[in-house]
């Protein structure tokens, strides 16, 4: 694997980039009335936020086509859906396939879903009993996840300065004082999923930490929608590697982890 050294400052470019006027939204739930609930509160949402929301309702998850899928941003889905063969971990499951940026908001009866949910990256849960505190607070932190998806990483390498999406961005490690940033994916140019560079973890943090990134032990700086389990001072990531964390923080960051997913 190539880790070419970084000569200069590396910084984070944030930008205030704007979401397209014209939004996509999946909503599925198998309570006719519940669902128009739903529809009016995220259109209204939307409407104040100055987008233009275009809103696919379905009461059954067999309705939903793959067309559909290709082109949602936010999904609203009901996990159990009764007396159906599919359920809205099912859709989740298929919208994960074709859009890996897409935001899943599951809103359920029953929190004991969501241990399921780490498998398609949920970004959230309703409970329904919730759905009128909650619903619009979670649509508002879904649209700025939707603008750190527009967020870049640059970095100076060889002279060359190299782009990376926030969103690529796994975790960062440092040993003595190189940094190594891990990416999801490998940059097809430069054949390599890391890069590494002579720079501070605490300086990342401070830039970082706004964007969902939480340093659970001195030597790593995680991005926490890569994150599957928290558990057991240990954080498994997305891509299979499994990271200590800080035994005197632990609670501490476990707590902000959580809250960051929206449990309480």
């Amino acid at each position: 694997m190539n880790n070419p050294k970084l000569n200069s400052t590396t910084h984070v470019v944030l930008g205030n980039q704007q979401l397209q006027a014209k939004i996509q939204v999946l909503v599925c739930d198998d309570d006719p009335i519940f669902l128009e609930q739903l529809i009016q509160k995220t259109k209204s949402f939307l409407i104040s936020q100055n987008l233009k929301p275009v809103i696919h309702a379905f009461p059954n998850a067999e309705m939903v086509r793959p067309s559909i899928l290709k082109g949602c941003d936010i999904a609203l889905l009901d996990i159990d859906l009764a007396n159906q063969q599919s359920n809205g971990m099912d859709i989740a499951r298929q919208l994960r396939e074709v859009r890996k940026d897409a935001i899943i908001i599951f809103i359920t009866n029953f929190i004991e879903y969501a241990p399921e949910g780490y498998e398609v990256q949920a970004f959230r849960y309703v409970l329904k009993r919730e759905v009128h505190t909650s619903l619009l607070p979670y649509m508002q932190q879904a649209l700025e996840q939707m603008r750190i998806f527009r967020k870049i990483l640059k970095i100076r390498v060889s002279g060359e300065i190299i782009s990376v999406p926030l969103e690529d961005i796994v975790y960062f490690e440092v040993q003595q004082h190189d940094v190594t940033v891990h990416l999801q994916t490998a940059n097809c140019e430069k054949d390599t999923n890391a890069y590494r560079f002579h720079g501070s973890l605490s300086d990342l943090e401070q830039e970082l930490e706004p964007q969902g990134f939480l340093r659970i032990h001195k030597c790593y700086l995680v991005n926490m929608r890569h994150v599957k389990k928290f558990q057991c001072r240990e954080a498994l990531l997305d891509n299979g590697v499994l990271l200590r964390v800080s035994e005197k923080k632990y609670a501490e960051q476990k707590k902000k982890y959580l809250l960051w997913k929206g449990w309480k």
